[in-house]
């Protein structure tokens, strides 16, 4: 015969969990996307727009190589060298079949020139030079439990070359298993001068091989992971912009693999 103390227990508990799950299905996603908000898939498809007229049209003539190495679904992480302000919007509008998050400095989304555009687009704003945990918290959340692919300028600033980069992707790569694509731009860094001329300015956007890390690493080897991707960006780089990555022939795979 059943013990009444322990089925009123069970029915406390079961009541408990219910009240928790309907909270937890109806409070605010930690990070918006088009997955989830209707305003966001409303004003990125304005952004789109906008973004095809005003650059992909207009003031770039883009070349894409190798789309078909961006993964249609899971985990995904897009890394691209940092020159100007145009690269998030270069990096990601050729991919047309999976939306994107970026991430950027918390700056930018205070600036009353650029704070609307993040708005819109609801990127994921960081504080740099410390360890931000909502940034951190809302990256996984993007990672896990939309199908959107986070992006993210590995430098952290922007350099006339590649530059030495900051860690924290290393840490998202390692805690969802993401695939990481390496992502080459140049020519954007032109478009000044061009604008002044009326010209456009050609601009190639190559993706590289997709990759993933080996297994569990250590915070100890983050440094050396990130140092070992950092050379896949510039392997689809030319070689005037690979700046601390400029010896390939010093390239290494020992935490880092292609995905096939």
């Amino acid at each position: 015969m059943p013990d009444p103390t322990l089925e009123k227990e069970r029915e406390a508990s079961a009541s408990v969990d219910s009240r928790t799950s309907k909270k937890e299905s109806s409070a605010r996603p930690l990070q918006l996307t088009s997955e989830n908000s209707r305003r966001v898939r409303f004003t990125r498809a304005i952004m789109r727009i906008l973004g095809d007229v005003c650059i992909m049209k207009s003031v770039c003539k883009v070349s894409v190589n190798h789309l078909e190495r961006v993964p249609r679904q899971g985990p995904t992480i897009i890394l691209y060298n940092h020159m100007t302000y145009l690269d998030p919007v270069l990096a990601c509008a050729p991919i047309r079949f999976r939306d994107n998050v970026p991430i950027g400095k918390e700056e930018i989304h205070a600036h009353l020139t650029t704070g609307w555009i993040t708005w819109m687009w609801q990127t994921i704003p960081l504080k740099r030079d410390e360890l931000d945990l909502l940034a951190l918290r809302r990256a996984l959340y993007v990672l896990e439990h939309t199908n959107d692919i986070l992006s993210i300028a590995p430098e952290g600033h922007r350099y006339k070359a590649l530059g030495k980069p900051k860690e924290g992707f290393v840490m998202l790569a390692a805690k969802t298993n993401a695939v990481i694509v390496p992502v080459g731009l140049s020519g954007q860094q032109h478009v000044k001068g061009n604008l002044r001329r009326l010209r456009r300015t050609p601009v190639t956007v190559t993706y590289g091989r997709p990759l993933r890390l080996k297994g569990k690493i250590s915070r100890a080897q983050y440094a050396l992971c990130a140092d070992e991707i950092m050379f896949q960006i510039g392997a689809v780089l030319p070689p005037e912009l690979r700046g601390e990555y400029s010896a390939q022939e010093q390239a290494t795979m020992n935490l880092i693999e292609y995905v096939e």
